[in-house]
C-alpha cells in the first residue's frame, strides 16, 4: 500500500484588520512557480473558491448600500419633521394642519397638537418612544451621521473588494494559461 503525498496547500490570501477584515488576496506574480508547486487544478480551485467568497461578499455589501441609501432619506425626512415641529413649538401658534395619506389617493386632514413639546418616533420593530423635541432631534442627527458613516465604509469596503476581485480574476487567468503551456510542454505541442 502506498500513500500518496498531498500537494501542499497555497497560501493565496492574507488577512487584513481594514475593511471589515476582508482578506486581500496574493498577486501570483510567478504563475510557472506557484504551478510547479500547488498544481495547477488545485491552485485555480482555491482561486476559484476565493473568488465565490468575494462575489458573495460583494452581493451582501451591495444590499447593505442600498439599505443606507434608502434610510438616509427617511431620517432626514425625520429630521426636518421634527425641527418643523420644534420651530411651530416655539411660536405662540403650537399646533398644526397636516395632510397625511391613508392609502393610495385617499389623503385625510388633521389637526396636530404641540403644547408638550413632544414627538413619538418609530424606532423599528413596532416599537415607538416617545422623546421631547431636543432628544428626538439629538437622536436624529446621531442617527444620520451614524449612517453616512457606515455608507461611507461600505462604499470603501465595495472598491477593495472590488480590487480583490479583479486580482484575482487575473491570478486565475494566469494558473489557467500556465496549466495549459504545460500541458503543451508535456506533450511537446507547445509553441512560445
Amino acid at each position: 500500500m502506498t500513500e500518496e503525498k498531498a500537494a501542499p496547500v497555497a497560501v493565496i490570501s492574507e488577512q487584513t484588520e481594514a475593511h471589515r477584515k476582508i482578506p486581500k488576496v496574493v498577486f501570483i506574480d510567478n504563475a510557472e512557480a506557484w504551478v510547479d508547486k500547488y498544481g495547477d487544478d488545485a491552485l485555480f480551485q482555491q482561486m476559484n473558491e476565493l473568488y465565490q467568497k468575494y462575489k458573495f461578499m460583494e452581493t451582501q455589501l451591495a444590499r447593505a448600500r442600498q439599505n443606507f441609501k434608502v434610510k438616509l432619506p427617511d431620517i432626514k425626512k425625520t429630521q426636518d419633521m421634527v425641527k418643523m415641529l420644534s420651530d411651530r413649538h416655539a411660536t405662540e401658534e403650537k399646533s398644526l394642519e397636516a395632510n397625511f395619506l391613508l392609502s393610495d389617493n385617499i389623503w385625510a386632514k388633521a389637526h396636530v397638537p404641540n403644547a408638550d413639546g413632544k414627538v413619538g418616533l418609530w424606532l423599528g420593530a413596532n416599537v415607538m418612544v416617545e422623546y421631547t423635541l431636543k432628544d428626538a432631534l439629538d437622536l436624529l442627527s446621531k442617527n444620520l451621521q451614524n449612517a453616512e458613516e457606515k455608507l461611507a465604509e461600505t462604499e470603501g469596503d465595495i472598491d477593495f473588494l472590488k480590487d480583490q476581485i479583479t486580482t484575482t480574476e487575473v491570478n486565475m487567468a494566469r494558473i489557467y494559461n500556465q496549466g495549459v503551456a504545460n500541458k503543451q510542454k508535456k506533450e511537446g505541442t507547445y509553441k512560445e
